[in-house]
């Protein structure tokens, strides 16, 4: 493989990328990170210059591993470097053999597959099907925040009590609470601090992480008393009808294979409480969220915020007290009850099976 120099004016966008998301206050949502990730990466197909499949992947490598270096913790930006890299392979597949790679193929037909002749797929012809297929992507992606919100009627029942976190940063959560609002009558309880109690919507009730634990239990308590009091059939029915009972739902920010998850700090004491109040946690997450790896080290994805100590007080504490705040916090499988994805439902221990959709094998281990 070559190595490609890039052009003045892609470095000058890649360092636009960069320096734009630096500038930003706060951590941009993962769908414009995504979007702008697959603009950029559009722009790399149109301007570089390369003639076979191994030069484009090479071009598209050396610019996306630029920004993953500069952006370590965005892990969005990689998954999207790595599905644009399959459908560049997909695309030279399709163009060389005539048609379109399938999952259907017999055992003989992918035996006798090869790709030793993947340099006579031109330049030209690549770019012309890859553009397109970037399109359908960025379309899909658009459409991600729509397709998840309409599962709400199928998860969420009448006098459901809703524990969320992080609802005022995350445009999926709210729009799935709002398709849920439109069809059923529920009660949500919004996990925030206390500085956050005046930006929080009005159909929320914010809360206090401390007492997540006290509200599951009154919720608990509610629904012991129905069960006991049950004599007949038309009491069970009736009281399935008026039920009150508690889901947890978080935003995600990174699926790994083995069912794990980042999501906003604070989701892993909210899913401990769950835990042991036998509550279900569903996790909402697009399809670019899904990570093909493990990352070996926490810290390089989940850097440290400014602790929220007063500056009355962070005087007093200089040198004395450390106060981590992670971006953060990592969800091991077996607090996920399910995964909301915008094509299906997932449980966690399905997730490796998507993995080969939307990557390819020698970029994930390349990666």
């Amino acid at each position: 493989m070559l190595v490609m120099e890039p052009t003045k004016d892609l470095t000058e966008l890649r360092k636009g990328f960069v320096a734009t998301y630096r500038r930003k206050p706060v951590r941009p949502c993962s769908l414009d990170v995504a979007l702008e990730t697959l603009q950029f990466l559009r722009k790399v197909i149109l301007y570089e210059k390369y003639e076979t499949i191994v030069d484009l992947l090479g071009a598209l490598t050396l610019h996306g591993r630029w920004i993953c270096a500069m952006i370590p913790s965005e892990l969005v930006i990689r998954n999207v470097l790595m599905m644009v890299s399959k459908l560049a392979r997909d695309e030279s597949f399709r163009i060389i053999s005539g048609e379109p790679i399938s999952a259907f193929d017999s055992l003989n037909k992918l035996w006798s597959k090869s790709e030793d002749n993947s340099g006579s797929a031109s330049g030209k012809k690549l770019k012309k099907g890859l553009i397109q297929a970037i399109n359908e992507v960025s379309s899909e992606m658009s459409l991600c925040c729509e397709n998840i919100a309409a599962r709400a009627g199928d998860l969420i029942n009448p006098q459901d009590v809703l524990i969320v976190h992080h609802l005022s940063e995350s445009p999926t959560l709210s729009a799935f609470l709002a398709s849920a609002r439109a069809t059923r009558k529920h009660r949500v309880l919004s996990v925030a601090r206390s500085n956050e109690f005046d930006s929080t919507p009005e159909f929320a009730t914010p809360i206090q992480l401390c007492d997540v634990g006290s509200k599951m239990c009154e919720v608990t308590k509610v629904m012991l008393l129905l069960h006991r009091n049950l004599h007949s059939d038309s009491d069970y029915l009736h009281c399935k009808a008026a039920h009150y009972f508690v889901q947890v739902l978080l935003p995600g920010v990174s699926v790994f294979p083995d069912g794990s998850c980042l999501v906003p700090a604070g989701g892993l004491s909210i899913c401990l409480s769950a835990q042991r109040h036998s509550v279900p946690v569903y996790i909402l997450a697009a399809f670019y969220k899904i990570t093909p790896f493990f990352v070996p080290d926490p810290m390089m994805v989940n850097p440290n915020k400014a602790p929220g100590v007063g500056f009355s007080h962070a005087l007093d504490f200089s040198g004395l007290v450390e106060v981590p705040r992670p971006t953060f916090d990592l969800l091991p499988a077996s607090l996920v009850t399910l995964y909301i994805s915008n094509s299906a439902c997932i449980l966690p221990s399905h997730v490796y099976r998507l993995i080969g959709d939307y990557y390819h094998p020698e970029d994930v281990t390349e990666s």
